[in-house]
């Protein structure tokens, strides 16, 4: 074995001293030995970079101009091709069950990426993307064949210093979350901090901060439409290595500030927001998971995951700012808790994962703006589960299947945030990176 990983090693070697263009041939037999496990995940990322380099610093300048400060130049995206199908039933102040809303509608979703390393640390970078919205990139066939937008998602800048790396703009989320609180689609905005020490052997701990600026307001005004809108996070992150196992751990705290949103710049776009005052929102957050590596033999694994989320302020968010009624339960708690499968990283044809969670998210307990926009259509006072499968078909293209299905938690709401009796959405996707 260590003679073949030698041979093969020192094939990849003579690739990156060679021209630029064999250089980027080499991607196919990467992935090749990592699919025979002559090198790791980790190893494999790590030639893929060296490569980048040395095609950056090799290709000629009349084929290929870049910049002399740039160390890594990576270009990539995706399109999504989808169907799907949904039901809502709305509540009844009476009780009783409505006449279900059903819809079929063919979608799709196009980004584009391109992420930059630069000498001395910094990083920058953007991302395009179908649709305007926060929650949803997604965009349906309509309008008789006319042309649709394109809208910035990312524009970002960077800086790692040290353990120490800053991001500002519109940028990834760098909260350790899941959808129930944060939609995956939804790009922050502001300032995102990851402090990272190495503890003992490969377990580390993180401090992450985001302070992520929600909507600007005319400072003109007075009280809280007149602030800025912020909302602040801070978390930390331990990782813990049980031998190939992994556990991780992460409490943390969620507020805005005393201002408004949606209420002097326009509506804003996501599935299912709230337009109005950012009170009562101060949220204490656990999320984690635990890791089982080789599960089922090499390449294969099983991962338990939850979050949770207790709002300190529910009465006033939901008395006050939602102005429902107190013969409602403010339902202050939200929790999720699921597992999954996997088999391969979901880079080569054949790999696949399977997962499935069940959560419950209280009236009072997230906020809208965030939270995930598919779960019951942005909804609280909702109950249910989610079930997701991906097949690579190709080494760049999967087939998905997502499912949800929602009910009540409190009987008679039809405040329009938790209007739903019962819910299901059904998504069949294709997806083709490049």
């Amino acid at each position: 074995m260590l003679n073949n990983s030698l041979k093969w090693l020192s094939v990849i070697g003579g690739l990156s001293l060679g021209t630029a263009a064999y250089a980027q041939d080499s991607a196919a037999l990467i992935d090749l030995l990592t699919r025979k496990g002559i090198i790791n995940d980790q190893e494999a990322e790590d030639l893929r970079g060296e490569l980048s380099k040395e095609f950056a610093l090799n290709t000629s300048a009349g084929k290929l101009n870049l910049a002399s400060h740039l160390v890594e130049f990576k270009l990539s995206g995706d399109v999504r091709l989808r169907h799907q199908i949904e039901t809502q039933a709305p509540s009844l102040a009476t009780g009783g069950n409505a006449v279900t809303n059903e819809r079929t509608r063919e979608r799709f979703r196009f980004r584009f990426n391109a992420d930059a390393k630069l000498q001395k640390g910094w990083t920058t970078g953007f991302a395009l993307e179908t649709a305007s919205a926060a929650d949803s990139g997604n965009q349906t066939f309509q309008g008789g064949n006319a042309d649709y937008s394109i809208s910035l998602a990312r524009a970002y800048v960077g800086y790692e210093y040290g353990p120490l790396s800053v991001v500002g703009g519109k940028f990834k989320n760098p909260i350790y979350t899941t959808d129930m609180r944060w939609d995956a689609d939804i790009n922050t905005q502001g300032l995102g901090w990851v402090y990272k020490k190495a503890l003992t052997g490969k377990d580390t701990l993180e401090v992450r901060a985001l302070q992520n600026i929600m909507d600007d307001n005319a400072e003109r005004n007075f009280g809280p439409t007149g602030r800025d809108a912020w909302l602040f996070e801070q978390q930390v992150v331990f990782t813990k290595f049980l031998g190939a196992n992994s556990l991780i751990l992460a409490p943390g705290f969620s507020m805005y500030n005393q201002s408004t949103v949606g209420t002097t710049n326009g509506a804003l776009e996501n599935e299912t927001n709230f337009a109005g005052s950012t009170r009562g929102l101060a949220l204490v957050t656990f999320a984690g998971e635990y890791n089982i590596a080789a599960i089922r033999g090499e390449g294969t694994s099983l991962k338990v995951y939850w979050d949770s989320t207790y709002n300190l302020e529910a009465d006033r968010r939901v008395y006050r700012v939602y102005n429902v009624s107190k013969a409602f339960d403010s339902d202050p708690f939200a929790w999720l808790v699921g597992i999954g499968y996997q088999q391969g990283n979901g880079r080569l044809q054949g790999d696949y994962s399977i997962r499935a969670d069940y959560r419950e998210v209280g009236l009072g307990a997230v906020d809208p703006n965030t939270s995930d926009s598919d779960f019951a259509f942005g909804r609280v006072n909702q109950r249910g589960g989610k079930a997701a499968f991906s097949y690579n078909v190709t080494d760049f293209a999967s087939a998905n299947i997502t499912y949800f299905y929602t009910t009540k938690i409190q009987d008679k709401l039809t405040y329009a945030l938790a209007n739903l009796d019962h819910s299901q959405l059904l998504q069949l996707d294709l997806v083709v990176k490049f």
